[in-house]
């Protein structure tokens, strides 16, 4: 009796912080809904009495959403692809290669885990300018493709693969690219689809960096764009929060349709067993 009283206590206060955590999208998602009349009304509805497109209509005409999306889908693609590439070779020399110096690097990488991005915000942008990268997608993705959690989340994976089966490798002549692509890969899927799927709505969201790098307004992604949107002396609240809600849109789909590889990769990055 007092087991099952725990648990529905338990329940109920996960329900509770779910209803909490979420109740700030619930407003965005039905306020996006909502004619501005039904915004400013007093007293202040929850949901809208007579749901309306007008907001999408207005934001669309007014803005170009599309390019946005289609700008963030490829920066977040370009940081998809080639942090996987870049962190899986560094994870795996950490984890499966000898060479000197290997743990300081590591030590270092994990340090770097602690800075924020702010801290390297000026040289950067030197890098950026110098190498003509500047106001281009290209310039917005590079400084976000080697993430130190990337290399910290796979070699914590590879390390736990089963030595016997890389040995086996060895004996029949494979090399260490060969065992990496044979061997560790394959049994490394979980882990690797958590990852890409982090990475992307890491690279989705970016805000900081893209607000620098990026001038051009037809080439700014979307979560600069919703800053656009906002404008400097008036906020229409209407657009602001249709925008939000095409801006979640695309990384909340990715989230759903792959949420239970990604909770299955970082289980068994983390050692634990689901």
């Amino acid at each position: 009796m007092i087991r099952k009283i725990k648990k529905t206590l338990e329940y109920s206060g996960l329900l509770s912080l779910m209803f909490l955590w979420s109740l700030p999208s619930l407003w965005v998602t039905l306020t996006a809904f909502k004619s501005n009349k039904e915004i400013f009304s007093i007293p202040p509805t929850f949901s809208p009495n007579q749901p309306t497109l007008e907001q999408f209509w207005r934001l669309f005409s007014a803005w170009p959403v599309g390019r946005w999306l289609m700008n963030s889908l490829t920066l977040a693609g370009i940081v998809s692809v080639f942090s996987l590439i870049v962190c899986t070779l560094a994870a795996y020399s950490f984890a499966r290669l000898q060479w000197p110096g290997r743990d300081r690097l590591f030590l270092l990488i994990l340090v770097s885990m602690l800075l924020p991005m702010e801290v390297s915000i000026i040289p950067l942008y030197f890098l950026t300018v110098n190498w003509g990268l500047f106001n281009t997608i290209w310039g917005a993705a590079l400084p976000l493709i080697p993430l130190p959690i990337g290399v910290f989340l796979l070699r914590q994976f590879f390390i736990n693969i089963p030595r016997d089966l890389e040995d086996a490798a060895k004996i029949d002549g494979c090399s260490s690219f060969g065992i990496l692509l044979r061997i560790v890969l394959p049994n490394s899927l979980p882990v690797l689809v958590a990852y890409g799927i982090y990475i992307f709505n890491y690279a989705w969201n970016e805000f900081l960096w893209s607000l620098i790098v990026l001038r051009d307004p037809q080439k700014v992604t979307m979560p600069v764009g919703l800053r656009l949107v906002q404008g400097s002396f008036e906020l229409d609240y209407g657009l602001i929060n249709a925008a939000a809600f095409v801006a979640s849109l695309p990384a909340l789909f990715v989230f759903l349709l792959l949420r239970r590889r990604i909770i299955r990769g970082i289980a068994l990055s983390s050692g634990l067993k689901g």
